[in-house]
């Protein structure tokens, strides 16, 4: 375990581990459809927290583009557009065909401005100041800022956020999605309120979108704030979206936009990583229609902070889907092509104040879920992370 002790020891770096976590935080490409294929990582998408990548529907002659969440508190919305144009004759090519859109293109982090507009800010060597010379950082190449990109994006100004985590594209309007999953440190003060992140505390976190102007590959949007999660009575975070028993929530994490084409074309599923809330309910998955930017208006927080909201939630619009089991998180999703069958897991169900010791756990689950007549899971059986898979007692179609 020589490797996790990052001290400068040796007489050079190849002879410690003092760059071992550059190793860390980076997108990597698997291709599922060859299993003998290596795993490649993407290094021009950025070195952050990354939650994920999402790319925009790849449209022939144009450049391909992915959307990331730097998922820490304060942190950064990042957009990879790529060099190459995409040509859909690369359809199934591997990881060769990765290599071609993936490696070269521009990394850009977001700047939202109070007044619903916003800014992409590219983060290339020899650019506005992103050199040798800076300051903060003196960034030696294009490879020294994709390591330090969150350094790059503090210097240009971008818009430190509630903790990006997941994120989607509309594929009816192409609008972009992504879940602010909470941030206990925006205190107001020394780190002030804006209007993308305008509720001091936020304890129950909230959903932003923005529309591109130009197509994907622009470098200016539009955005409003979808949902602001929060229980129905408003007591942690303001209700400023109108929740209901039906549809009140914290801590959105999953974000999953339904691909199957018909009445559910852009259904939204949302899921909660959530320790604010839990005293009343469990995480939990929500299915949505989403709307578009600009269906709300202008408001203004308890705190004054002013701000732009998408329309309100409503039973229409809004419902709760499931929840899970005790302490777990609902994290992914997808439906089959037929809408017939959905996929989800449940991570770490009772696990979080367990004690692996005695073996005691606050869920059981799967294991509860056995027949009471068999005793091997029951007790203090451990629980398991497991995907789960629903469908519909009639057969038809799930979410309508």
């Amino acid at each position: 375990y020589q490797r996790w002790n990052s001290k400068v020891s040796g007489a050079s770096a190849a002879e410690d581990h003092r760059n071992s976590f550059n190793t860390f935080g980076w997108v990597v490409e698997i291709d599922p459809f060859r299993p003998d294929s290596k795993p490649v990582k993407r290094s021009a998408l950025g070195r952050f927290n990354h939650e994920g990548a999402w790319p925009a529907p790849a449209k022939a002659g144009e450049p391909i583009v992915i959307y990331s969440g730097d998922d820490a508190r304060n942190e950064y919305v990042f957009k990879f557009v790529s060099d190459a144009k995409w040509d859909p004759k690369d359809i199934d090519g591997g990881t060769a065909v990765g290599a071609k859109y993936l490696d070269h293109g521009k990394l850009y982090a977001a700047r939202f401005s109070d007044d619903g507009t916003g800014v992409w800010l590219e983060l290339t060597h020899g650019k506005n100041g992103i050199d040798a010379n800076n300051a903060l950082y003196p960034f030696a190449d294009q490879g020294d800022v994709l390591m330090h990109c969150r350094l790059a994006a503090d210097f240009m100004g971008a818009t430190k956020m509630d903790r990006p985590e997941w994120g989607g594209v509309n594929p009816l309007n192409n609008e972009v999605y992504m879940t602010m999953t909470n941030n206990s440190q925006r205190d107001g003060e020394k780190i002030p309120l804006n209007a993308a992140n305008p509720r001091k505390g936020n304890k129950n976190g909230h959903i932003i979108r923005w529309k591109e102007n130009g197509g994907q590959t622009g470098t200016k949007f539009e955005w409003d704030v979808y949902l602001f999660g929060a229980r129905e009575d408003g007591s942690q975070s303001e209700n400023l979206s109108g929740l209901t028993a039906v549809n009140d929530f914290s801590s959105p994490d999953g974000l999953y936009f339904d691909q199957r084409s018909g009445k559910t074309d852009g259904l939204l599923w949302i899921q909660t990583d959530d320790g604010a809330y839990t005293d009343v309910t469990n995480c939990m998955m929500l299915a949505a229609l989403p709307g578009a930017v600009g269906d709300g208006g202008k408001i203004k927080t308890r705190e004054g902070q002013d701000t732009i909201m998408g329309a309100k939630a409503s039973d229409a619009n809004v419902r709760r889907f499931l929840v899970g089991p005790f302490d777990c998180e609902i994290t992914g999703v997808v439906v089959t092509p037929d809408g017939k069958t959905l996929f989800f897991n449940v991570q770490h169900p009772g696990e979080d104040k367990g004690d692996f010791t005695t073996n005691t756990f606050t869920s059981h689950w799967p294991g509860s879920q056995a027949p009471a007549s068999d005793a091997l899971h029951h007790g203090h059986k451990r629980p398991r992370s497991a995907t789960v898979v629903v469908t519909r007692t009639d057969g038809g179609t799930i979410g309508i």
